[in-house]
């Protein structure tokens, strides 16, 4: 941040700055936690935000090391540079301060095997470069356009219902579920087959599912679509780095007398009478507030709750059957050339074995400490930021994400950050070494160019993100996930609510989606018609 001291909870707590009123506690300064508290300080109240790490932003932070920063969780981000309610999202909790690059036309690539295929912006584009690679399924590739259009048109009211309590959501559920439910039930690579025998096509259209981070065999079609949907008419990217988005939102909060503090470690939500009164701290100390927003998943908020209610005990017990998104390793590097030097571009990559990406997954977690990793995708922060040549001369970076099973990194969970012993530091340098050959293999001008590989783990992730699974977006998008009720922003106890992906979708956009139901939730208004208003 900025001003560091702003940021501090000790210091706060120094001061005496915590003797003040709130009106509201957030936990976690992830996307979804700061959108909930600014869109509460826009509304006039004043807003406490505690994040247990060092840093706030959550997924929209930055790491830096000398001469070089990367992003730890947003690479790029659609439906922001046209008007609509992410926009109008994103300008009222930074208050319009927030400016976007937009990507090229073709901001994703597609590599099956040795085959590369180009997502082009637009719906119309899209459907044509994919008919100049697949010209004997251009019908096919038609329909699906038109399923995902179909799958996304009752998705915002199928969230906004997510704002709802008791008997009104139960009345807005059933109202739109017959018109979501249809395709949300089925699986992507359901819906893909019953369209076309072409796996081939079926491997290009399903090859951002990093995206969401579940399988095409595993994850509903409604959250395929929705990322789809959601880039559909290309990407852009936060001019200054994911941080900027931060800082703005941050300000917001404070602008309207609120605090934004880390280093903040809340181990408990004080519950009294059936309703929340605060939450209690690491050091013992009791932070109070009539509403407490929490952005760090349902999981992790309701173990730190210690209710009789039947209702928490029920939905727990439902939350052990959720499996979680895939787990992935992610390889920072700083390279000592500019990005215009090693021919490197703004459009990312995702890189597949084949097109058989169900059964190259499951090849791979049978042996996966000797088989390699069968999805990679590859960001370069520094072709993508306009200020990047400006504050980094002569450098660039890459990030490139590989996802991996959790069982290779099960026997490190009770490590600690750099003292997890030499199994752990060898798996890390073989993995570095196997995703390094990825990015010479679509970038060999960048051998050489490495001066710096840093590469984070699903240990990690816990460690810093708060997840138990290395995940970065909690619970898989099942179609059983969309079934359920529990999923919501109220919780079964007053003036608790969630917020943040676990209440809408995966990545930033849907984190920030949960941190308006939120707001919404905690203020009693129907804050996503209210910003429908503004687009």
């Amino acid at each position: 941040m900025k001003n560091a001291a702003d940021s501090s909870y000790k210091r706060a707590r120094a001061r005496g700055d915590l003797e003040a009123t709130f009106d509201a506690i957030v936990i976690g300064s992830g996307a979804g936690g700061l959108t909930a508290a600014a869109l509460l300080a826009l509304d006039g109240k004043k807003v406490l935000v505690l994040e247990r790490h060092a840093v706030i932003g959550g997924c929209l932070q930055v790491f830096k090391r000398p001469g070089f920063e990367w992003d730890v969780g947003l690479h790029y981000v659609g439906e922001v540079h046209r008007s609509g309610t992410l926009l109008s999202l994103f300008n009222k909790v930074t208050r319009g301060e927030l400016k976007w690059q937009k990507m090229p036309d073709i901001y994703n690539k597609i590599a099956i095997g040795n085959d590369v295929f180009e997502y082009h912006a637009g719906s119309v584009a899209f459907k044509q470069r994919m008919k100049e690679y697949f010209p004997e399924e251009a019908d096919a590739i038609d329909f699906y356009i038109e399923l995902v259009n179909e799958a996304s048109r009752p998705a915002g009211e199928f969230l906004a219902a997510r704002a709802m309590s008791g008997a009104m959501f139960d009345r807005a559920f059933d109202h739109v579920a017959p018109r979501f439910m249809p395709l949300a039930e089925k699986t992507t690579l359901e819906v893909l087959r019953s369209i076309t025998r072409n796996e081939t096509l079926i491997a290009v259209l399903c090859g951002h599912f990093g995206d969401y981070a579940s399988l095409p065999s595993v994850a509903s079609f409604a959250a395929h679509a929705a990322v789809i949907r959601h880039y559909l008419d290309g990407a852009s990217y936060p001019i200054g780095g994911a941080q900027v988005i931060a800082e703005r939102i941050a300000d917001t909060i404070r602008s309207a007398g609120g605090m934004v503090l880390a280093g903040a470690d809340v181990v408990a939500v004080v519950e009294h009478s059936g309703a929340v009164v605060g939450v209690r701290m690491a050091g013992g100390e009791v932070l109070e507030a009539p509403q407490v927003i929490s952005a760090i998943g349902i999981r992790q908020t309701l173990n730190m709750l210690d209710s009789a209610d039947p209702e928490v005990a029920a939905i727990n017990a439902k939350i052990q059957s959720m499996p979680s998104t895939l787990p992935a390793v992610v390889l920072n590097l700083g390279l000592d050339a500019c990005n215009a030097d090693m021919e490197v571009g703004p459009a990312n990559i995702w890189i597949h074995k084949s097109a058989r990406q169900t059964e190259d997954w499951q090849y791979y977690t049978a042996d996966a400490a000797n088989r390699p990793m069968p999805l990679h995708f590859i960001s370069q922060p520094s072709a993508k930021d306009p200020t990047w040549l400006e504050r980094y001369p002569g450098h660039s970076t890459m990030d490139i994400c590989s996802f991996t099973d959790w069982n290779l990194w099960k026997p490190f969970t009770d490590t600690h950050w750099k003292r997890r012993g030499d199994e752990y530091e060898t798996l890390k340098a073989k993995l570095t070494e196997e995703m390094l050959a990825q990015v010479y293999r679509f970038y060999p001008k960048a051998r050489g160019r490495v001066v710096h590989a840093e590469l984070a783990t699903p240990v990690s992730f816990n460690d810093f993100l708060g997840r138990t699974r290395g995940d970065f977006m909690s619970f898989a998008p099942t179609p059983e996930r969309y079934q359920q009720r529990w999923t919501r922003a109220f919780s079964p106890v007053k003036g608790l609510f969630f917020s943040g992906q676990d209440v809408a979708m995966g990545g930033v956009s849907g984190a920030m989606v949960g941190g308006l139901l939120a707001a919404s939730a905690a203020l009693g208004r129907d804050m996503f018609r209210e910003l429908k208003a503004l687009a």
